[in-house]
Order: structure tokens, then sequence, then C-alpha cells
């Protein structure tokens, strides 16, 4: 392979990694709005933010199909007064994301953190665990909810109950490892504004593949 073929390869995957990024970090911000005002969770969904919360690759062969159609719609101008709450959290957990990559002893605390809860994985042969939730939960609330400025998720009160909490903290969790992936693949503000077409475009892809 051509070394200029090479580097179309790679710009390519990584146009594809940033609308996954994309598509993953709008799906766990929806699933927590839908969580905070409505007090619903489709498990398929958040089941497929959590396997990809523990997988090392984060996307693995997920595709975030009700994301990338979600995002696809944000991109376009669509729904835009509909998803304030979905596009504030978003730009929060990118932020969230930078600030916590400067944090070695809060990473490490995950890191811990998550061999233990892999190891709870194995006993109750369950990632959906209620108590796996709970420790995943409470990782988040020893590490990211330390740092400041806190993301605050608004919702109605009967909705925001202890268990309904923690899977919001859950989900959070797997949106900064999502805005992870935006940053390490070049995503930025700017990719935004102007990148704009490429990425309704791979996301297209990503909705017709899916």
């Amino acid at each position: 392979m051509s070394h200029a073929q090479h580097n179309l390869n790679s710009k390519q995957q990584r146009e594809k990694q940033r609308a996954l990024a994309l598509a993953a970090l709008t799906q766990t911000t929806s699933l927590i709005e839908s969580i905070a005002h409505e007090g619903k969770l489709e498990h398929p969904r958040f089941a497929c933010c959590m396997d990809a919360f523990f997988d090392p690759t984060y996307l693995g062969d997920r595709t975030f199909y009700a994301g990338a159609v979600q995002a696809k719609r944000l991109l376009q101008g669509q729904n835009i007064a509909h998803a304030k709450g979905i596009l504030t959290l978003g730009t929060a957990l990118i932020a969230l994301e930078k600030k916590l990559a400067k944090q070695p002893r809060h990473l490490e605390h995950i890191a811990q953190g998550l061999q233990r809860v892999e190891r709870q994985i194995k006993y109750f042969n369950d990632p959906y665990h209620g108590n796996i939730i709970s420790a995943i939960a409470q990782l988040y609330g020893e590490t990211v909810s330390q740092m400041t400025p806190q993301v605050i998720v608004r919702g109605k009160t009967e909705h925001l109950t202890p268990a309904n909490k923690e899977k919001i903290r859950c989900l959070l969790f797997s949106g900064i490892r999502a805005a992870w992936i935006w940053r390490i693949n070049d995503g930025n503000t700017f990719r935004l504004i102007f990148g704009r077409k490429k990425l309704i475009r791979e996301l297209e892809n990503i909705c017709l593949t899916s």
C-alpha cells in the first residue's frame, strides 16, 4: 500500500470513528434525558452503551443506530428546540473528558474500580445487575463527580429516584468514553461546524448499514 493510500484510509477511518463517537454520545445523552424527564429507559440501547463502556475499544462493531439517526437529524438542524438537553449534556461531557484526561489520580482510581466491577460481573454473570449499576455509579461519584464544574442533569423529581440516578451516572460514564473516542480522532468544535457534511455522510452510512 502506498503512503498516500495509507493516509487516505487512516483519514477515512478517523472520519468514521468521529461519526460513531458522535452517535454514541447522542445515544447516551438521549437516554439520560429520557430517564430524567419521562422515567423511561430502553434497555437494549442502555445495554449497548454499557457494553461499550466495558469494551477497551469502546466502539467495537457497534453502530449506535438510534444515536446515529438522532445525531444526523441534529446536524441537519432538525428537532433542535426539543434536543436542548441532549446538546447541553453532550457539550458538557466533551469538556469534562478533556479535564479528566489531565487527572492521573482519578484515571488510576477509575481503572482500579473497573477491575473490581469486572470481577463482580463474573460473580453475578450479569453486566446489568443492580449491584453492578450501583458499583459503577459509586465509582463515578468518587471520581468524576469530584471535578468541577459538575454535570447537572435536570428532570422531573418523581423520575430522579436513587435507582434512576445510578443509571444516569452509568450513562454519563459511557458518554465520557464516547467523548474520548471523539477527541482522540481529532474531533472538535471546528469539525462540528465546518465538517458537518462529512459527519452527516458518515452517519447516513451507519444508518444504512445497521
